[in-house]
C-alpha cells in the first residue's frame, strides 16, 4: 500500500485548505505567489429565474433588435451559456431580453445579478459543467453571460490573450480539478489559481483565435455571414470533391491551432516553472500534446510544403517546431486501419482533435491520411449538404412576399422545389451539380424537403438540453395523403398570414382538386379509380385541416416573434398541423400555458 504524509502546514498554503496531498512541495509553492485573484474579476453570471421566458436563440428573432454597441437601446443582448466544448471562441447562439436595461430580469423573483461593474466588459468566458474539462473563450464588450458559465474579466485588457491561452491549458484543467474534481468548477475554484504571465504566448493565443474566428464564417450557427461549404472552391466541379477540399483545409488549418497548442502547454510549463516529474504528472492526468506527437516524415513533409494554406495564420517558429516533431513510420497496416476509422470523423463530437487523441495521432498524420485517402464522411457530408439547403430555403422564403410557399401543386404559387431548382441555377451551380445534391443527402431532394427536412433542421437546432428546438423553418402539413402542405419562415409569420394560408393556399388547391374529379367523373379507368380516391382522400384531410385552422383563429392565436419557438408552435403541434414534434411532452405542456 502507498502512504502519503504531510504537514497540515503544507496543505493551508492553497487557500480554503483543500486536501491536495499528492503534488509536490515545488508544486504547492506557486500558490503562495500571484492568483488569478490577484489579476483580474472571477464572476459568476446572471440568473434570469426563466429561461423560457427571457432567452431565444438569435435565429427566432429579428436581427435588428439585437444588440451591436453598447447602449444602443436594442431589445437583445448577446448571451454566453457555456455549451458544447469549444476553445478560444464561439458558441454565441443566445440572446437576453434587456430592454430597459433588464427591468423585467433585475425585478424576476430568484433571479441573480451579475455582480457590479463586470456587466458588458470583454473577457473570457469558460465552460465550466463539461466531462471534457474547462475550456476558455474569448468575448468581445458587450455581451452578458449565464451563471453556467463563469466569465474572468481582466484588469489589464491587454492580458487577456495570455490568459485565454492559460485557460485552455493542460495545467489550467490539472490544477482546477485538484481544487475541485466534480464536474461543476465554481469561480472560488479558479480565483485561486496561480497566475504567472509571458508576453511569449500571445501571439500562439493569437494565431489560435484568429482560425477558430475565421472558421466561423462555414458555422450554420455562426451570428454574422453563413458561407456553406458548397460555395467555395468555383474551379471544383464535383461536389463531393469540393467538400473533399474543404475537409483537407480546415483540417490543415485546425491542425495549425493544434501545433500551437502543444507550443503553449510547453511554454506554459516553462513559465511555471514546473519540474520534470510535476510536468509528467500534469500529463499523465491531462494527457499528451497531440501537437507534440511524432509524425511521419512524408506527412511532415506534405505539411510544410503547403505553406499558402497557413500563411495568414503563421507562426514565426512554426516550422522549427514542426521540423524537430520526433519520426515515425506506419506500416500500411498501420495506415489502413487508421483509414479505416475515417467514416466515422465528424461523428458524435468525433473532430479532428477527438480523433487524434483517440488513437494518440499527430494531427498533421491525420491530415495526411485523409488527404490521400478517398474518405469522404458521410454523416458531416449529409449536414453540410442540409445546412446549405436551410441556407437556400431561408432566402427563398425571405424574397417572398409572405414568406409561405407551398410543396404541393395548384396552390396558387411555384412550388418549393421548383424555386430551390432555380435558386441552384442563380448561385451558379449546374444541373449535374443540382442532380448530384440527391446523393449528398442520401435520397431525392423532393423526398428529404417533403418528409425529412424539417425534423432534421429541428433536431439540428437543438443545442441545449433545457431549451427547446428552434426551427426559423416550418412545416405545416394537412396528412400524409398530402391536401396540402407548405413551407413559411416565422419572421413573416402571424395571425394574418394563417388566415391567408387558409383563405388563398388551401383555397386555390382545393379548387383544383375538385376540378380534377370533375374530369375524371367519367372515367372508370384502373388509373383514373386510383386517382379519384386519392383525390377523395386528400380533400376530406384538407377539410379537417381547415377546421383546425379555425379552432385555431377561434382560440385566439397571434403568434407574435419575440415569444419564442416553443410558445408559438405548441398550438400548431397541438393540432397536430405539423409533421414532426418539435416539442416534448413537458415542453408542449408548458410553452402552451406560458404566461408572456
Amino acid at each position: 500500500e502507498l502512504l502519503y504524509s504531510i504537514p497540515q502546514s503544507k496543505l493551508k498554503i492553497i487557500k480554503s485548505w483543500p486536501f491536495i496531498y499528492w503534488i509536490s512541495d515545488e508544486f504547492r509553492e506557486k500558490f503562495k505567489e500571484q492568483t488569478i485573484n490577484d489579476v483580474s474579476e472571477v464572476a459568476l453570471g446572471l440568473k434570469t429565474a426563466n429561461n423560457n421566458k427571457y432567452l431565444r436563440f438569435f435565429w427566432e428573432v429579428n436581427r435588428s433588435s439585437i444588440s451591436l454597441k453598447l447602449n444602443d437601446k436594442k431589445k437583445w443582448v448577446i448571451y454566453l451559456k457555456g455549451g458544447s466544448f469549444n476553445k478560444w471562441v464561439g458558441n454565441e447562439w443566445l440572446v437576453v431580453e434587456w430592454e430597459n436595461d433588464g427591468y423585467k430580469i433585475k425585478n424576476q423573483k430568484n433571479s441573480q445579478q451579475i455582480e457590479k461593474g463586470l456587466s458588458f466588459k470583454a473577457g473570457v468566458t469558460l465552460s465550466t459543467r463539461s466531462v471534457k474539462g474547462v475550456c476558455g473563450r474569448a468575448f468581445k464588450s458587450n455581451r452578458l453571460f449565464d451563471m453556467a458559465a463563469s466569465a474572468i474579466i481582466f484588469r489589464n485588457q491587454d492580458e487577456r490573450l495570455y490568459w485565454l491561452a492559460y485557460s485552455n491549458s493542460k495545467l489550467f484543467n490539472y490544477i482546477l480539478n485538484c481544487l475541485n474534481p466534480t464536474v461543476n468548477k465554481q469561480p472560488e475554484d479558479i480565483r485561486r489559481l496561480p497566475a504567472k504571465t509571458s508576453d511569449s504566448l500571445i501571439k500562439c493565443s493569437s494565431i489560435c483565435l484568429d482560425i477558430k474566428k475565421y472558421l466561423l464564417r462555414f458555422d450554420f450557427l455562426f451570428q454574422d455571414i453563413f458561407i456553406s461549404p458548397l460555395q467555395l472552391f468555383p474551379k471544383v466541379i464535383d461536389q463531393k470533391n469540393k467538400l473533399k477540399s474543404f475537409f483537407n483545409y480546415e483540417n490543415h488549418i485546425l491542425t495549425q491551432v493544434l501545433l500551437n497548442e502543444a507550443i503553449i502547454n510547453e511554454k506554459i510549463f516553462e513559465v511555471y516553472e514546473l519540474t520534470k516529474s510535476d510536468k509528467a504528472m500534469v500529463l499523465a492526468k491531462e494527457g499528451e500534446n497531440i501537437g507534440g506527437l511524432p509524425v511521419s516524415p512524408e506527412a511532415r513533409n506534405a505539411y510544410l510544403a503547403e505553406e499558402d494554406a497557413t500563411k495568414e495564420f503563421s507562426l514565426d517558429n512554426i516550422r522549427d517546431f514542426i521540423e524537430t516533431l520526433p519520426v515515425m513510420e506506419f506500416t500500411p497496416e498501420e495506415r489502413e486501419a487508421i483509414e479505416h476509422e475515417f467514416p466515422s470523423l465528424y461523428q458524435s463530437n468525433n473532430n479532428l482533435e477527438e480523433f487524434c487523441i483517440r488513437h494518440q495521432l499527430n494531427p498533421i498524420n491525420v491530415w495526411y491520411f485523409f488527404k490521400r485517402g478517398n474518405v469522404i464522411p458521410k454523416q458531416r457530408m449529409h449536414t453540410l449538404a442540409m445546412e446549405f439547403l436551410a441556407d437556400m430555403i431561408r432566402e427563398i422564403l425571405m424574397e417572398d412576399e409572405d414568406g409561405i410557399i407551398p410543396l404541393v401543386g395548384s396552390a396558387g404559387e411555384k412550388i418549393l422545389l421548383d424555386r430551390i431548382e432555380e435558386k441552384f441555377r442563380k448561385k451558379g451551380f449546374t444541373m449535374a451539380q443540382y442532380s448530384s445534391f440527391d446523393a449528398m443527402l442520401g435520397r431525392p431532394l423532393n423526398e428529404y424537403v417533403n418528409k425529412y427536412f424539417f425534423a432534421e433542421l429541428s433536431d439540428h437546432l437543438n443545442l441545449f438540453l433545457y431549451l427547446p428546438k428552434t426551427p426559423f423553418i416550418w412545416h405545416l402539413s394537412s396528412g400524409p395523403e398530402q391536401g396540402f402542405h407548405c413551407y413559411l419562415i416565422i419572421y413573416k409569420w402571424s395571425r394574418d398570414r394563417l388566415m391567408r394560408l387558409k383563405s388563398v393556399y388551401i383555397e386555390h388547391r382545393e379548387r383544383a382538386l375538385i376540378n380534377r374529379q370533375s374530369d375524371l367523373s367519367g372515367n372508370e379507368s384502373a388509373e383514373a379509380q386510383n386517382e379519384k380516391d386519392k383525390i377523395f382522400k386528400q380533400l376530406k384531410e384538407i377539410e379537417a385541416f381547415k377546421i383546425k385552422i379555425d379552432e385555431l383563429l377561434a382560440e385566439g392565436y397571434d403568434p407574435i416573434l419575440d415569444d419564442g419557438v416553443g410558445k408559438n408552435i405548441a398550438p400548431l403541434q397541438k393540432k397536430k398541423i405539423i409533421p414532426y414534434e418539435v416539442l416534448n411532452t413537458g415542453q408542449l405542456k408548458k410553452y402552451l400555458n406560458a404566461d408572456w
